[in-house]
């Protein structure tokens, strides 16, 4: 049999193990939906669907937008500087074989210059397409 002690000190656990379940599921409803990846040696990275939407992206990518047949604007953080990287892009699997894809630092055509916002263009055959990409800026 229990004593009083005994049962003060289950109940005082029971509720303990109540109140940590209640807060680990509050965070897990209020995640962004978007994965977030590391990228230990890059300032930013995400993969980007034909549409513009990011399926994936280190925290550091602030948004991604298409606006353009073929053209994406991806906006950074203020804590990275594209003046600083080289950025790179790349299609992904699915792109055709005479498929292109072009970075600008620093893009004017992303709502006005800025050392945070990279202009990524995609096109087949020399005509604007929009594509699925991945992207890297170191």
């Amino acid at each position: 049999m229990l004593n009083s002690n005994s049962a003060r000190f289950l109940a005082l656990g029971v509720a303990g193990v109540a109140v940590v379940s209640a807060t680990v599921a509050g965070v897990a409803i209020a995640a962004d939906p978007t994965p977030t990846v590391k990228a230990p040696y890059a300032q930013a990275a995400a993969a980007v669907k034909a549409d513009g939407t990011a399926t994936k992206k280190t925290d550091t990518v602030a948004s991604v937008s298409r606006v353009d047949t073929g053209r994406y604007c991806v906006a950074l953080d203020a804590d990275v500087d594209v003046k600083r990287s080289v950025p790179v892009a790349t299609l992904q699997g699915a792109a055709d074989w005479k498929s292109e894809i072009y970075v600008t630092p620093e893009a004017n055509k992303c709502g006005g210059a800025g050392s945070q916002k990279v202009l990524v263009t995609t096109a087949a055959d020399g005509t604007a397409k929009n594509q699925a990409f991945h992207i890297l800026i170191p």
